[in-house]
């Protein structure tokens, strides 16, 4: 095996899995539009539902009014028809009160029935209505899965030959296990699993390594074997720099620049306080003068 033929490996795949885990993503968020849709789908149909049981109730009412109207107005003819037949003075009076009630009966049912009507009728409109934007719905939620069942198939052909690549370059060279703890450092850690060490930082998080694991980790690069930070859990391994490069990456240079730093900071601060000093100076003059 050449010097670094396994780290090679995983740098190219890498890159096929920085692909993939994109396209995984993708698949993920474009149900997102459909679900929203589904979701007003659903709505539309409880909704047409409670309405569509709303009128069924309606019929019944007015199916039994109806019926009840039938009966007071054929009693009200009924009585009419045995006003002919009456002898005396208190059928008469007996009849006319019966017959008085059946019309009035006659008329309340007549105005439930019609008023259950038109309720009828209003509702059923409105059920129309509902029924349109139902079906108008479940065509365009019918359409969108056809669209991203489509699209999820197209992207799932990628992934496949991006798996097929990824098999052909890790081969005999990189175990299954070791690949499949890579794809998951490389997921979590925002598409970079192997990164290169400058000096003694590792520049998956820009932490300073102890100098023995640096130099323990060029041995380990000469070898081709894996080494993972400490720190962050990326397979690293010692990249190779001209020196003037490798000492700006040495702990010395780094902490020095870290000292500047802060010592520039706190430079900043003073200067900062004497102008606050000196200008309160100043008030405390104009007041002595005032």
């Amino acid at each position: 095996m050449s010097r670094n033929e396994k780290l090679d490996c995983l740098k190219k795949l890498q890159v096929i899995l920085q692909k993939k885990f994109i396209l995984e993503d993708k698949i993920k968020s474009i149900p997102a539009n459909l679900k929203a849709e589904e979701i007003e789908l659903d709505e539309a149909r409880e909704k047409y539902q409670s309405l569509s049981d709303f009128y069924d109730n309606l019929q019944n009412e007015q199916k039994s009014l109806a019926i009840r109207y039938d009966d007071a107005f054929n009693k009200r003819i009924e009585y009419e028809k045995q006003m002919e037949f009456i002898n005396t003075q208190r059928e008469f009076e007996a009849l006319t009160k019966q017959l008085e009630e059946a019309r009035i009966s006659e008329q309340s049912f007549l105005k439930m029935r019609n008023s259950k009507t038109s309720e009828l009728e209003r509702v059923k409109a409105e059920l129309d209505e509902e029924k349109g934007v139902l079906d108008s719905l479940e065509a365009k939620v019918s359409e969108e899965k056809s669209k991203v069942d489509s699209e999820i198939s197209e992207i799932q052909d990628e992934i496949s030959t991006l798996d097929a690549e990824c098999d052909a370059i890790k081969g005999n060279i990189i175990p299954d296990d070791l690949y499949e703890k890579f794809s998951n450092i490389v997921r979590k850690k925002d598409g970079f699993g192997i990164v290169p060490v400058y000096g003694q930082v590792c520049t998956g998080c820009d932490l300073i390594l102890p100098v023995q694991f640096v130099i323990d980790l060029e041995l380990k690069t000469d070898k081709g074997e894996i080494e993972y930070c400490p720190y962050c859990s990326r397979i690293i391994y010692k990249e190779t720099l001209d020196d003037d490069v490798e000492r700006s990456y040495s702990f010395e240079q780094l902490e020095s620049q870290k000292s500047e730093s802060k010592s520039s900071a706190q430079d900043e601060s003073a200067s900062a306080e004497s102008d606050n000093y000196d200008e309160s100076m100043g008030m405390d003059e104009e007041f002595e003068d005032f």
